[in-house]
């Protein structure tokens, strides 16, 4: 299967997870929003980004490099990931600890307490999962990841839908939580036996710093990353009450599950980044994938923008319920911040695979003290909105220092050539919304179907893409004779 197959087919299966299972967490979180009401809805934000942080501490950028090694270096799969794993327990053990320690001192009810120490549990064994799913994103299998992907959000909402209607309330929400991930990991792992090694823990210390020296500034770049997405409602939840903190979650959380659009479309191109970095004569190359990776982010991005900022109103109203009006503008600006947000995407990994891990955390460190110093400067002023507007600016500077490094190293891209082009298109697409708010809402679903593909052929009409990129992705089209070869006539590629 040539590279352009691979990435199409890996783009294809990431949008098929995110079109599937997006929609399924985003259904489960409406449904937790609706029934738990707002008050008890800002505490699960809470227990949520307090769990994940220390996921983010354990992780410590390891699943990333994981993938990079095993991308560049398979045949050494069984010892890496051998290594990988007692690393990953040690990490494991570490942070429970750390929450043992910390929860006592919450200063929230008992009951809260001991459902933030079960979702800590369930997060770090989305941990353990993740670990494994490296190696199918590593060897490009990610049509298994994505399949796991959609299972784990389908059994997720089965459990919230179970446990609300039962009365449990938050416990249902926790174990909701836990029980797919441990389900997901099991089904990873089982991929990975079954398909390309059957990994012993090994206790290598030479590997287990090479792995964290290399992962750690990944890793609190990372942690950083994902921690922004979370410090909005610790910040929030300290300087306001929790019905403030559940108004701004009913948006934030339904613009958070959106995430995972541009995160699992720049999954399949980490491995390909990471082939072209380590030769320097296919710099040229590396460049070229870079200009298309921004112009395919910025195209897929634009439309979301769009719909969250002019439909706004009626998204609010038809996903959390006029209780939620209140945060209209909310999100509007969360809807802003969609397109610096997809653009950035793929470049964490692109300077991963560079070997610029160390910029990559001073850059995010920047991005994140600007979005503590704007929360808690604007929170006190606006409210709510102060964190929306952290996000969209902290998101701004992100894109504009990593472009300016990667000019530096030789991947120079000119945004405004660019981004006009689908900025213009996405201008046309806005302004028929706008004309189109008066319809009666049963004709809102055709509109903004009719405005987005108006959208994407005015993009095509413009040019924005050139025609060596057109040709890429018509022979990457054609992935699926090669993808039915390899799974039906080819033998398993197990790694001895």
């Amino acid at each position: 299967m040539k590279q352009s197959q691979r990435i199409v087919k890996n783009i294809l299966a990431g949008g098929v997870a995110v079109g599937i299972g997006g929609v399924i967490q985003l259904a489960a979180v409406v449904l937790i929003a609706r029934t738990v009401g707002v008050t008890q809805f800002g505490v699960y934000s809470f227990i949520l980004a307090f769990a994940m942080f220390f996921q983010l501490l354990a992780d410590s950028g390891l699943s990333n490099i994981l993938v990079r090694e095993l991308a560049v270096e398979p045949q050494k799969m069984p010892q890496t990931l051998g290594a990988a794993l007692s690393l990953i327990w040690l990490l494991t053990i570490v942070a429970a600890g750390l929450i043992l320690i910390v929860v006592p001192f919450l200063s929230f009810p008992p009951h809260v307490k001991v459902l933030a120490i079960c979702m800590g549990a369930a997060t770090l064994s989305q941990f353990h999962a993740t670990a494994y799913g490296s190696v199918l994103r590593s060897q490009e299998d990610n049509e298994l990841h994505a399949l796991g992907f959609i299972l784990h959000k389908l059994a997720f909402f089965l459990l919230v839908l179970i446990g609300l209607k039962a009365g449990y309330a938050l416990p249902a929400v926790v174990l909701a939580h836990l029980i797919p991930n441990l389900m997901l990991w099991a089904f990873y792992r089982w991929i990975v036996v079954r398909n390309y090694t059957h990994p012993g823990m090994l206790i290598d210390v030479t590997t287990w710093r090479y792995l964290l020296k290399h992962s750690l500034p990944v890793g609190g770049a990372t942690m950083l990353r994902l921690l922004s997405q979370q410090i909005d409602v610790m910040i929030l939840t300290m300087l306001t009450d929790l019905k403030t903190v559940g108004l701004f979650s009913g948006p934030y959380r339904i613009s958070m599950a959106l995430r995972f659009i541009p995160q699992t479309m720049a999954i399949p191109l980490y491995p390909m980044y990471s082939r072209l970095a380590r030769d320097p004569k296919q710099r040229e190359h590396l460049r070229a994938a870079y200009i298309r990776s921004v112009k395919f982010f910025l195209v897929i991005g634009l439309p979301i923008a769009v719909a969250f900022i002019s439909l706004s109103k009626e998204l609010v109203t038809l996903l959390l319920g006029s209780k939620y009006l209140g945060a209209t503008p909310a999100m509007q600006i969360l809807g802003l911040a969609f397109i610096p947000f997809f653009v950035t995407n793929p470049l964490p990994f692109l300077l991963t695979a560079l070997d610029e891990q160390r910029f990559l955390l001073v850059s995010t460190v920047v991005s994140f003290a600007l979005r503590i110093v704007l929360n808690v400067a604007l929170t006190r002023a606006w409210g709510f909105l102060g964190p929306c507007v952290a996000f969209f600016a902290s998101e701004v500077v992100m894109l504009v220092i990593v472009s300016a490094k990667l000019s530096r190293c030789g991947l120079k891209l000119d945004f405004i050539h660019t981004m006009w082009k689908p900025m213009l298109a996405a201008a046309a697409m806005a302004v028929a919304l706008r004309l189109a708010q008066d319809a009666p809402p049963i004709w809102l679903i055709p509109i903004a179907t009719f405005a987005s593909l108006a959208y994407f052929a005015l993009v095509l009409k413009l040019g924005t893409f050139s025609s060596t990129d057109l040709a890429l992705a018509r022979e990457g089209l054609g992935f699926l004779g090669p993808l039915i070869a390899k799974w039906t006539n080819q033998p398993q590629h197990k790694v001895a």
